[in-house]
């Protein structure tokens, strides 16, 4: 039972460390969120099979767990950080979309210009 628990909290520290660092730049700060609830529940169980075996089981889920946990509040702080309709894109989607709105606007401004300039004539 406790090398099971072992393995789950090494699965979710792993699991948890990879949301909190890829899914939140993909995907904003719901995936900072995950990947902080996994990093403390892979702490968590880290701890419980380190106490409940007296021996260094547990140190490797606890130590995923911590550093899972802290990725996903950096991400986190800045996927919200972003703040406005961007955070919630994730920093590769964000950056996507803030490129795409600049090119809508710039193309807009271009055809308020060429329509103002034809006017003019």
């Amino acid at each position: 039972m406790k090398s099971s628990t072992n393995g789950i909290a090494i699965a979710l520290g792993v699991v948890g460390l990879v949301i909190g660092i890829f899914g939140s730049m993909l995907f904003g700060f719901i995936c900072g969120i995950l990947g902080i609830a996994m990093g403390v529940g892979a702490a968590i169980l880290g701890i419980n099979t380190k106490n409940a075996t007296q021996q260094q089981q547990g140190t490797a889920g606890l130590v995923l767990g911590i550093i899972s946990a802290a990725f996903g509040l950096i991400f986190l702080i800045g996927c919200l950080g972003c703040g406005g309709s961007y955070g919630k894109w994730g920093c590769v989607c964000g950056a996507n979309k803030v490129l795409s709105d600049a090119g809508d606007a710039y193309s807009d401004a271009l055809s308020q210009l060429n329509d103002a300039l034809s006017s003019l004539n």
